[in-house]
C-alpha cells in the first residue's frame, strides 16, 4: 500500500494531467505540490541535496536573470514585472518533485511507482483526448459540444482561438508512447501511436507536426544505439507514421491545403507563398528582427512583444492591428522561439536559453543507464519543447512555462540516482 508521501505527489500530478485543457487549471495541483514539499521540507529542518539546490538555481537562473535584466527597459513594465514575479511559482514546484525525491530516497521503488502512474496516465489521456478530437473531427463536435474552428481540432482544450490540442499532444507523446513501448503488447502500440499521430496531423497545428517529428527522430536515434530497434520496428514505425500521414490527408481538406502550401514554398521561394506557408507568418519574424535589433541587449521585457510591435510594423501589416481587450497589437509573441527570445529578452535571454539546454545535457551525460532510461520520455519531451526552429507558443507564457518547468522537475526527478547531498553534476 503507497504510503502518503507517495500517494499525495502521484495523485497532484495525475490531476495536473487531467486538468490540462482546462487554461491555467493545471496550476491548482501544481501549486498545492508546492506547498506540501516546501511544508515537508520545511517540517524536516533539512535542505535539498546541494546538488539538487545548485542544479536548480542554475536552471532558474538561466530562465530568469535575462527577464529581470529586460524590465529596466521594457514597454509594458506592470506586464513584465507581473510575468518576472510568476515565475518564481515553476521553482517552487520543481523544488517539491525535488523533495518527494528526498522522500524517495531509501525506497526508489516509490520514486518509479510515481513515474510508472504518471506514464499510464500519460498515454489513457492522449488515447481519450485523440478519440474525442476525431469525433469532432468526424461530426464537428466533441464530448463537450466545442466545434472545429477554423479547420483545427482542439477537442476539450475549447472552442476558442486558443488552440492548444495538437500542441499538448505532440510534447506529452514521448511520455505516453515510452510507457506503451515498455508496458503494452506491440499491436495496442501500433494502434495507440496511429491514433496519436493522426489526430496531431489533423490538428492543423505546424509547431505540433514539428515537435512530434522531431521526438519520434530522437526516440528512433535512442533506441537504435540502444540496440532495441531491428529493421522490421523501424519498418513497422515508418509504416505507421505513414499511415498515419495518408489518413489525414484524405480525409482533411484543412491537411491537405496546408501540405499543399509547404511543399509548394520549396519550388517557388517568392515571398507570398512562403509567407502562406509559415501561416503568414513572416511580418512577424521580421518585426521581431528589427525589434530585437533595436533592443539588442535585453530586449522590450518578458510579453513586451505585442505592445511594442506597431513601433517596428510596417504599415501594411495587419498583424499591428490593436487586440481590443488584451491592449497591445494582435501579433501577442514572435511564434518561434528564438526570435522571441531576442526581440523580448535580447542576446541575454538567448544566452540564458543556450545555458539552459547545456544544464539539462550536463545532467543527462554524468547520469547511468538507469537513470537515463527513467528520464528518456522527459527528456524527450523536452527535446521537443526546447527545439529552436520550430513555431511555438508564447515562451514566457504561463501555460508554456509552467508546462516546461513541470517537465525539468519531472525530468531532474527521475534522472537523479544518488542520495541527497552528492553531485547530479
Amino acid at each position: 500500500m503507497p504510503s502518503f508521501r507517495v500517494s499525495l505527489p502521484v495523485f497532484l500530478l495525475v490531476l495536473a494531467m487531467v486538468l490540462l485543457p482546462f487554461g491555467r487549471m493545471l496550476e491548482i495541483p501544481l501549486g498545492l505540490l508546492a506547498i506540501a514539499g516546501l511544508w515537508g521540507l520545511a517540517r524536516s529542518k533539512g535542505m535539498l541535496g546541494a546538488s539538487h539546490a545548485a542544479l536548480l538555481a542554475a536552471l532558474l537562473a538561466a530562465f530568469v536573470l535575462p527577464m529581470v535584466l529586460a524590465l529596466p527597459d521594457a514597454v509594458a513594465p506592470q506586464k513584465s514585472l507581473i510575468t518576472t514575479l510568476g515565475t518564481l511559482r515553476y521553482g517552487m514546484s520543481c523544488v517539491a518533485l525535488l523533495y518527494w525525491y528526498q522522500c524517495f530516497g531509501e525506497q526508489p521503488a516509490d520514486r518509479n511507482r510515481l513515474l510508472d502512474t504518471l506514464g499510464l496516465t500519460v498515454a489513457l489521456l492522449l488515447t481519450l483526448w485523440c478519440l474525442d478530437g476525431l469525433l469532432q473531427f468526424v461530426t464537428g463536435r466533441n464530448v463537450l459540444g466545442y466545434g472545429v474552428g477554423e479547420g483545427y481540432i482542439n477537442g476539450v482544450f475549447g472552442d476558442d482561438d486558443n488552440i492548444k490540442f495538437g500542441i499538448a499532444v505532440a510534447f506529452l507523446l514521448p511520455v505516453g508512447l515510452v510507457y506503451a513501448l515498455r508496458k503494452w503488447p506491440p499491436a495496442v502500440v501500433g494502434c495507440f501511436l496511429l491514433l496519436v499521430l493522426t489526430l496531431i496531423v489533423l490538428s492543423g497545428k505546424r509547431a505540433a507536426w514539428i515537435s512530434a517529428g522531431v521526438e519520434l527522430a530522437v526516440l528512433g536515434i535512442y533506441y537504435f544505439f540502444r540496440g532495441r530497434l531491428g529493421f522490421f520496428r523501424v519498418a513497422g514505425l515508418l509504416g505507421i507514421g505513414t499511415l498515419a500521414l495518408v489518413l489525414a490527408f484524405g480525409t482533411s481538406e484543412w491537411v491537405r491545403e496546408r501540405s499543399v502550401v509547404i511543399v509548394s514554398a520549396l519550388d517557388e521561394r517568392d515571398y507570398a507563398t512562403v509567407n502562406r506557408a509559415t501561416g503568414l507568418r513572416l511580418p512577424i519574424w521580421r518585426t521581431a528582427v528589427a525589434m530585437g535589433e533595436a533592443h539588442w541587449i535585453n530586449g522590450v521585457g518578458p510579453r513586451g512583444f505585442r505592445y511594442a510591435y506597431a513601433e517596428f510594423a510596417s504599415q501594411t501589416d495587419s498583424w499591428a492591428r490593436p487586440a481590443g481587450e488584451a491592449g497591445g497589437a494582435r501579433a501577442s509573441h514572435a511564434h518561434q522561439l528564438l526570435l522571441e527570445l531576442w526581440s523580448e529578452t535580447g542576446v541575454l535571454g538567448l544566452a540564458g536559453y543556450i545555458v539552459l539546454l547545456t544544464l539539462l545535457g550536463v545532467g543527462w551525460k554524468r547520469a547511468d543507464a538507469d537513470a537515463r532510461s527513467r528520464a528518456l520520455p522527459y527528456a524527450v519531451t523536452l527535446v521537443g519543447m526546447l527545439f529552436p526552429l520550430n513555431t511555438h507558443l508564447a515562451w514566457y507564457s504561463s501555460w508554456h512555462a509552467q508546462l516546461l518547468w513541470l517537465f525539468i522537475g519531472l525530468y531532474l526527478l527521475a534522472l537523479s540516482e544518488r542520495q541527497p547531498g552528492q553531485a547530479l553534476l
